[in-house]
């Protein structure tokens, strides 16, 4: 298509429809209230680097050395940190450091895939979870709702505090790693486990989390210390907030951490400043638990106390940080969910209209050519002698009677190669991508075609896998080995044929993963319902499984494990002559 028939014709059409409907589908796409993110494929760790950056001060500060040092991990510890969804720095590998990183993420993950977007809108929009992000509720309405969600804010945050106090230990102040709590954790290859993983670290971890976002979901005062308002999440999430009422709206553009603009580089500096502190105060071994609770009400106290003043009608006093809105699409919207679904409705609309118009045009084509088409079934010569011939009042005389000659069979050759009747011996070379959980896999096997239906196999696959967003990219995976059962549907008179494929065997684990560990051994299954073989020759065929279901179940033991892959997969087949 040249470009100016691209540009007059139905291209101009195709590529508005196709652009507008990933338009609306983009600016629909369920948003979070992260406050500062956390580490995913699409968005950088705010929450991991603040949080890093705390803990290494207070290791590298001589009165908290000894209480903050890491931590040793153990095999079945290890095989959890290298799986994690994020990749913690090289210092933050220990048991103590990788914890305390989840324990910050768990407020906004409660266990969930970090890019499950259909069930994080459904944790971070509870409306009895706002106070872990430092958000207003749904009822802390003006004039007294951000000094409500302040005194939420710091009750949680003190909650959590003395629970990770109960892990440290009575006599050496230090986190006692024997003291576990049971946490929902995914995890890239294991996917949903319960962690158990030392108190301390994963308390004061949620804790810390609601300090950092204090300084994201508020307006503060010029000094960055004392909040003056807080915003809503969870009316803009439905779509029904009121300004006056409800507060500004929680805005995406708060959220970075790379320091834009000082007002954004500071709130990160104050966030950091405020984490150590509570570390700090949290690990010192001269203070008993008492004097800790009193440390961090102090720090509270510092950063995290209520200005009032600051109202709609003087629009929030006049805050720079509502002048920064929502400018990422990746991020929370000023106008709400609402105006979201209007722009997704919008832009379908029109989408569907183009397409609507182009097909218009192309069914009037289409409804002319077909008349064309059955006019031309009648001879024209049979209208002409219609005309030609005046009308008579005589009948006219009966047609004679004429039997058809009976129908002649002509044989037609079948295109390529015949499909071989005999038994024979072959070989099978074939390798699999998975487009869920994703993997890849390549096999070797033997083949024996025992008829022209039925053929019969052994296959050693290796299957390593593949963690889009986990610490490390690609894993050994696991080694399958398996019978396969192939029913052949040999079509006579094309190149292809059709073919159904089943495989059971067993799955042997060759790392090492949270709760099971390398070398453990289960079942495998897998099934292909339709695939293609093309007859390349006599003796060669290429085999194509669009659609090929493996389930590596590599441990059944304890809390089984498995691998469940939706494949492509393509081979080679070779036989003797």
């Amino acid at each position: 298509m040249t470009r100016q028939r691209f540009l007059k014709g139905s291209g101009v059409l195709t590529a508005f429809a196709a652009g507008a409907i990933f338009l609306g589908w983009f600016t629909a796409t369920p948003k979070s209230a992260d406050a500062y993110t956390i580490s995913t494929i699409v968005t950088a760790g705010c929450h991991e680097k603040v949080t890093t950056d705390a803990l290494r001060a207070v290791r590298l500060d001589p009165a908290t050395a000894a209480t903050a040092a890491p931590l040793p991990a153990d095999r079945n510890d290890r095989a959890l940190i290298d799986d994690l969804e994020f990749s913690p720095a090289n210092d933050m590998t220990d048991l103590g450091g990788a914890t305390l990183l989840v324990g910050v993420r768990d407020n906004d993950l409660k266990g969930r895939d970090s890019m499950d977007l259909s069930q994080l809108p459904l944790v971070h929009g509870d409306p009895s979870a706002q106070r872990e992000h430092c958000l207003r509720g749904a009822n802390e309405l003006e004039p007294d709702g951000s000094k409500t969600a302040v005194d939420e804010c710091r009750a949680f945050i003190l909650e959590r505090v003395a629970q990770a106090l109960d892990g440290l230990d009575a006599t050496t102040g230090t986190p006692d790693v024997t003291n576990k709590t049971s946490l929902p954790l995914y995890l890239s290859l294991r996917h949903g486990v319960n962690a158990l993983l030392p108190t301390y670290y994963v308390r004061i971890g949620q804790a810390i989390h609601a300090v950092e976002d204090s300084f994201t979901h508020t307006y503060r005062t010029p000094d960055g210390m004392q909040i003056t308002v807080v915003l809503d999440w969870v009316d803009e999430a439905n779509g029904k907030l009121v300004e006056a009422t409800d507060g500004p709206p929680h805005s995406s553009e708060m959220d970075r951490c790379d320091d834009p603009d000082d007002l954004r580089a500071q709130k990160r500096k104050l966030a950091t400043a405020a984490a150590t502190a509570v570390l700090r105060a949290t690990l010192d071994p001269s203070q008993t638990n008492d004097q800790k609770m009193a440390a961090v009400g102090a720090i509270l106290d510092q950063y995290l106390t209520y200005s009032p003043g600051c109202t709609f009608d003087n629009n929030w006093c006049d805050a720079p940080e509502h002048k920064l809105g929502n400018a990422s699409l990746i991020g929370c919207s000023v106008g709400g969910p609402g105006k979201r679904s209007a722009a997704l409705g919008l832009a379908v609309f029109l989408g569907l209209l183009a397409l609507l118009r182009r097909a218009r045009r192309r069914r009037r084509a289409m409804v002319g050519l077909t008349l064309l088409a059955i006019a031309s079934l009648f001879p024209s010569n049979a209208f002409a002698q219609q005309e030609a011939s005046p009308p008579s009042a005589a009948a006219a005389p009966a047609a004679e009677t004429h039997t058809p000659p009976p129908p002649v069979t002509t044989p037609v050759k079948e295109p390529g190669p015949k499909d071989p009747s005999r038994m024979a011996l072959g070989a099978y070379l074939g390798g699999s991508g998975s487009y869920s959980y994703a993997a890849a896999a390549a096999t070797l096997g033997a083949r024996l075609r025992f008829s022209r239906h039925w053929t019969f196999g052994l296959d050693a696959e290796w299957n390593p896998w593949i963690a889009i967003n986990g610490r490390t990219a690609v894993r050994a995976g696991a080694f399958n080995g398996y019978g396969t059962v192939i029913l052949r549907l040999p079509l006579a008179y094309e190149k292809f044929n059709l073919r159904t494929t089943a495989n059971l065997g067993f799955s042997r684990l060759l790392i090492d993963l949270y709760g099971a560990p390398k070398g453990s051994m289960g079942i495998y299954a897998g099934l292909s319902p339709l695939g293609l073989e093309w007859k390349i020759s006599r003796l060669f065929f290429l085999i194509i499984n669009p659609l090929n279901f493996a389930m590596p179940t590599p441990q059944l033991s304890g809390v089984p494990f498995s691998y469940s892959q939706y494949r492509v997969t393509i081979g080679l087949e070779v036989y003797g002559g």
